[in-house]
């Protein structure tokens, strides 16, 4: 790490929690900051004020926003800081759902400080992070049942593919390889590959010539 301060904004309407994950984080890497938010209409005030962040991590399941819907809100801010996603829900976690919509990481809260941390280090320098059992999940469970939350925006499920997925594909359509694909979007080669993962589930191909092929004859790349 650098000298620099990472700023780090928490999000979590549980109280215990987030001071529990402040200290955590804090305790992770002596550049990193932390600053707590119990509500996301909160977190997003700030950043609507010009507040940057350099990550932000947030719970899935909140009673003001959930997580996907906090995701949205921050797309229409044009809030470029990367999202990673943490939840304590014992049911099937919408893996793919989140993914698409641009976060880049999924970590239960039952997790260790030291996986938390990778997750985090991941987010930072652009990559994907999952744990092994919900890589699992979002190989066999292309369409994760939806959180039940009356924050979460209506007719997501509408939208096929997330703009980075957008743009491995048209790349894709161009023939570039998967080591291009990583060289031109500045990010490796296993976040093109999860990319690609979940343009295949969400098209229902399981070649390249299929996939851009059927991506024409639906529109979403001339």
């Amino acid at each position: 790490m650098s000298d620099r301060r990472i700023e780090i904004a928490l999000v979590d309407d549980h109280r215990m929690f987030l001071d529990g994950l402040t200290e955590v984080i804090n305790s992770l890497d002596p550049a990193y900051r932390c600053t707590g938010f119990a509500s996301p209409r909160e977190a997003i005030a700030t950043i609507e004020e010009g507040r940057e962040y350099d990550l932000i991590v947030s719970d899935l399941v909140m009673e003001e926003m959930n997580g996907v819907a906090f995701i949205l809100a921050l797309h229409a801010r044009r809030c470029t800081a990367p999202v990673l996603i943490v939840s304590g829900i014992d049911t099937l976690p919408p893996v793919e759902k989140v993914l698409r919509l641009g976060a880049l990481g999924f970590v239960p809260k039952s997790a260790p400080a030291g996986l938390l941390g990778k997750a985090i280090r991941s987010a930072l320098d652009g990559e994907v992070f999952l744990p092994p059992d919900l890589w699992t999940v979002l190989e066999e469970n292309p369409k994760s049942p939806r959180v039940s939350d009356a924050g979460a925006a209506p007719g997501l499920d509408d939208e096929l593919l997330g703009s980075r997925q957008i743009e491995v594909l048209r790349l894709m359509a161009e023939g570039y390889s998967n080591k291009r694909i990583s060289e031109v979007l500045d990010i490796s080669e296993n976040t093109v590959k999860t990319h690609i993962k979940l343009i295949f589930k969400r098209l229902n191909v399981a070649r390249r010539t299929a996939c851009v092929s059927k991506a024409r004859t639906i529109g979403l790349i001339d």
